[in-house]
């Protein structure tokens, strides 16, 4: 039967650019710059394998152009990122071939269904007929799709989108899963029901990468996060860390922001 994500052997320190065991995510300088504005400002960051990983901050920090540069979508100005040892500047295909992402913007075409979605990631992906066969009726099951895979995506809700979208991110069963805004538009069940898959994920070697504006609802996800402002990263932690000072994720957070007056609103009411 197959499982969400698979138990992945390490990769031999051989293989990575540094004399040290790979990291699942390793971001070093990493710098995006749009005209004079820098939108990501020399970010280093480790993720070790296995790992289910926030990154957290405001709209506008510089969260979705990061996952941007890891995917191969955006060039980086300056720095690189390495997954599982491979450099998405030098080699971005064989990177790519080991990432399943949701990106910000939902990458589907309009007048394709659901299910030719599906069988698109597995031509792209080489998922074997039996593969292909076990893994997309179990998604569509699992995120409430196996009635609609006739669907024309242009006649999808949000919702059915976003669960679309998870499904291709997890068909090919990824080395690292990288989310941006998972759990926007989905249903509080649904939201769990996912996030069961990303826990299981997480246990079988799997590494997560995930954005989200939901601090209540990942507290009990995450294993680590980091928080990034006006494109710098300014903190990271662990949950394990976080319990044992007594503060939540939303302590962790609120705490690199200045929280602005409540203005008086006297016409409310």
């Amino acid at each position: 039967m197959w499982a969400i994500a698979g138990l992945y052997p390490a990769m031999a320190a051989s293989e990575s650019p540094y004399d040290m065991p790979i990291s699942a995510i390793r971001l070093e300088h990493l710098t995006k710059r749009y005209g004079d504005a820098v939108v990501v400002n020399d970010l280093d960051l480790n993720i070790p394998c296995g790992t289910i990983f926030g990154f957290l901050g405001p709209n506008g920090a510089g969260k979705s152009t990061t996952i941007r540069m890891m995917t191969g979508l955006t060039t980086p100005d300056s720095g690189d990122a390495w997954l599982m040892g491979k450099s998405i500047r030098r080699d971005p295909l064989a990177v790519k071939s080991l990432l399943g992402v949701v990106p910000d913007e939902m990458a589907l075409v309009e007048y394709l269904t659901i299910e030719e979605h599906l069988d698109l990631i597995r031509s792209l992906f080489d998922v074997t007929e039996e593969e292909y066969r076990i893994r997309s009726e179990q998604l569509l099951t699992l995120l409430d799709l196996r009635g609609e895979r006739g669907k024309l995506v242009r006649n999808c809700s949000y919702g059915m989108k976003k669960k679309l979208s998870l499904a291709l991110a997890l068909l090919p069963n990824p080395k690292i899963i990288i989310l941006d805004e998972p759990f926007e538009g989905l249903d509080p069940v649904m939201c769990v029901i996912v996030k069961r898959a990303l826990k299981r994920a997480g246990a079988q070697g799997t590494t997560v990468f995930l954005t989200t504006h939901l601090l209540h609802s990942v507290g009990d996800l995450i294993e680590g996060f980091g928080i990034i402002r006006d494109g710098i990263l300014v903190k990271t932690g662990s949950m394990a860390t976080l319990a044992c000072e007594g503060q939540t994720l939303e302590d962790a957070y609120l705490q690199e922001f200045e929280l602005p007056e409540s203005a008086r609103l006297e016409w409310l009411g």
